[in-house]
């Protein structure tokens, strides 16, 4: 098995700084961003749904590495995003136009589990505890990438918090024994 999954926002695509540059960088320690400005609802929710947003995303250096290394490791890389269904077209130009390699692309509005255990991955990587923990505990190794929202003492499982290409590849080549 030489499937891997790969999320976009938080991990790839810096969603969390546009996101901070339009509302400011208060309260990260929540991943719903209507908690963090819930009088800016309205404007949040026209921010997240937009095509825009989601094209004008800067590249984030970790996520991008990791791609690079498992397309030169010779895995099949599947993207599984969290986003607006429309955006698929434009996920898909981002990924393109910013090399990130990938060989499937999934957009869903909901949630991304039954996706990942279909694919039964290799290992995934993600930035949200609700995606990384049910799948630890299915036996899927999950590489976190390390963000003010998903902070968490204990990380049972098999679940590796990162916040560089070089932590994931020294928690990769060390679980997979090399």
């Amino acid at each position: 098995m030489r499937d891997i999954v790969l999320d976009l926002d938080g991990v790839c695509a810096d969603f969390e700084g546009a996101f901070c540059k339009k509302f400011g960088w208060d309260n990260r320690e929540f991943v719903k961003l209507e908690r963090r400005y819930p009088e800016c609802e309205e404007e949040i929710g026209w921010f997240s749904q937009a095509s825009k947003t989601y094209r004008d995303l800067e590249v984030m250096d970790v996520g991008a590495r990791i791609a690079r290394f498992c397309e030169n490791e010779k895995m099949d890389i599947h993207v599984v995003t969290s986003r607006p269904i429309y955006t698929t077209q434009t996920t898909g130009e981002w990924l393109k136009v910013n090399k990130i390699p990938f060989k499937y692309l999934s957009v869903t509005n909901g949630v991304k589990l039954g996706i990942i255990e279909r694919i039964n991955p290799l290992f995934i990587v993600d930035d949200l505890l609700n995606v990384v923990e049910p799948c630890a505990s299915v036996g899927i190794p999950s590489f976190l990438i390390d963000h003010p929202w998903n902070q968490k003492e204990d990380l049972d499982g098999i679940i590796y918090r990162i916040s560089s290409f070089d932590e994931f590849l020294a928690k990769y080549t060390a679980y997979f024994d090399f």
